[in-house]
């Protein structure tokens, strides 16, 4: 296992170097001038001397590969420079965004799991009943309404109508209530459906057939065996989810302007802010390799404790 990891770990290397050689590059490939955004910002005259005075403060006026080569060596410091709007550190910046995110994220995932591993496994278990059938018109009704649309309706319904809930922000406990249930019902739906086909799957197969014609009960097949091993594929597809939560949901977040990391990078892409945006990048590349790695452990123990 050590072995593993240490090789899963070495392998990161070349990942984050591709990630930083496509970021930075695409980036200054881009339309759009971050000199020009900023002198905006200032209401400053767009001229041949402004433009030039912040192009040298933005360090831009270099050649990119000479840019590139001091921000790879100030990264590898565990230095991401300022963002060139705030200018706050992009580390700080990061942080304080990326906690905001995960204060929605595990909650969300709480949920998920609480609604759906119990739903998809009822809906295995009367295959072709009217539960089943109930549970897959839930689920598909809410994998198609699109989240920003199940987000505007709850503002209308619970902010605008009935005043409950805060619309925006994320000030106080109530203000995370709607991003957390709209973002909880998207995938609750999704996983719901996925667990009901792995059990289903698992359930066809041989081992399944002769534990019946020994007299054992679905439902103690269903927790005993069938759904040990669909496990894996639904620990895959849920720390990968887990990954894309903690990227930020970008469309849920700027609906209800939480100040998270999918509407940071959006932000940031638009204002051409360099730093923050490859800050953003890395951190979502280092999350996504960190979480997929420890998917792998979790389906390898799996396996092994399905083969005892």
């Amino acid at each position: 296992m050590a072995k593993y990891i240490a090789k899963r770990l070495l392998q990161f290397i070349p990942v984050f170097f591709g990630v930083t050689v496509l970021v930075f590059f695409l980036m200054r490939l881009a339309p759009g001038d971050a000199a020009r955004l900023k002198l905006n910002d200032r209401g400053m005259e767009l001229s041949a001397e402004n433009l030039s005075a912040v192009r040298s403060e933005l360090n831009l006026h270099r050649p990119i590969w000479i840019q590139y080569g001091r921000w790879l060596g100030d990264a590898l410091k565990g230095e991401l420079g300022r963002s060139i709007f705030s200018g706050e550190p992009v580390k700080q910046e990061l942080v304080r965004r990326f906690s905001k995110t995960l204060y929605l994220t595990l909650p969300v995932m709480l949920l998920v799991l609480i609604l759906a591993l119990p739903l998809g496994i009822l809906a295995a278990r009367f295959q072709g009943k009217c539960w089943d059938h109930l549970t897959r018109i839930t689920a598909i009704a809410g994998m198609s309404i699109p989240s920003f649309c199940l987000a505007l309706v709850f503002i209308l319904v619970f902010s605008v109508t009935l005043r409950w809930l805060p619309s925006f922000g994320s000030e106080s406990a109530a203000h995370f209530i709607m991003p957390t249930l709209v973002l909880t019902l998207a995938s609750a739906a999704h996983y719901t459906r996925f667990i009901r086909s792995s059990l289903l799957e698992e359930l066809s197969k041989e081992y399944v057939r002769a534990g019946r014609a020994r007299g054992i009960k679905t439902g103690t097949l269903i927790l005993s065996h069938g759904l040990r091993n669909a496990l894996i594929p639904i620990v895959t597809s849920f720390g990968m989810n887990f990954a894309l939560l903690l990227g930020g949901q970008a469309v849920v977040e700027k609906v209800f302007s939480w100040p998270g990391m999918g509407s940071c990078l959006i932000d940031a892409v638009l204002n051409r802010d360099y730093p923050l945006v490859q800050g953003c990048v890395l951190l979502y590349a280092f999350l996504f390799s960190i979480l997929n790695l420890v998917t792998d452990i979790l389906c390898m123990i799996l396996k092994t404790g399905n083969r005892k």
